[in-house]
């Protein structure tokens, strides 16, 4: 299942959307999310080289071991500022390309995973798991796990480990997946 949640926002729209990174340490279940695509990373160790061009608060990256960080956001305040399409063609071909809460708000993702294929040997990928609704004004694509694994697989890239974090009570808005590629 995929399915298109809004169209995509002027560029700047976007600009007014993300213009503050935007810190998750309240909710206990991004906490979780956060620590679980730490662990994924332990998967493709050792890790040379990293990018995560859509990195928030780069909590995820910076506790990923790694040589060389390539940091970036749409939000100011790091080296790669801009939509993930407009920086990647700045960084060099890294180890492992970090996704964590991104292709849900791209509107291109297929693009944007090909361009990432061409950069990277290793891939994770996290993202709401079947979420169908738009209450969330940031994300314009929603889809379940098949969704993601043809989206992953037409873009190249293999899945090697995989999961979903399914919460058994109504208070969290979403369970997330969780991928690995290669």
């Amino acid at each position: 299942m995929r399915i298109r949640l809004r169209e995509a926002y002027s560029p700047e729209q976007l600009k007014q959307v993300y213009a503050e990174p935007h810190s998750h340490w309240q909710f206990v279940d991004h906490r979780l999310r956060v620590a679980m695509t730490v662990a994924f990373a332990q998967w493709f160790a050792p890790v040379n080289s990293l990018a995560d061009l859509s990195c928030g608060d780069a909590v995820i990256p910076n506790n990923i071991e790694a040589g060389v960080r390539y940091l970036g956001d749409f939000a100011p305040g790091y080296e790669f500022q801009g939509a993930i399409d407009d920086t990647i063609d700045s960084i060099p071909n890294v180890d492992l390309f970090i996704c964590s809460e991104t292709i849900e708000h791209l509107d291109d993702p297929e693009a944007t995973l090909a361009k990432i294929r061409k950069k990277t040997k290793a891939l994770i990928v996290t993202t709401p798991n079947g979420e169908n609704n738009n209450n969330n004004p940031q994300h314009y694509w929603g889809w379940d796990t098949d969704g993601v694994r043809e989206l992953l697989t037409g873009a190249g890239f293999k899945p090697v480990i995989s999961n979903v974090l399914k919460f058994e009570t109504p208070q969290y808005v979403y369970d997330y997946q969780f991928w690995g590629c290669e």
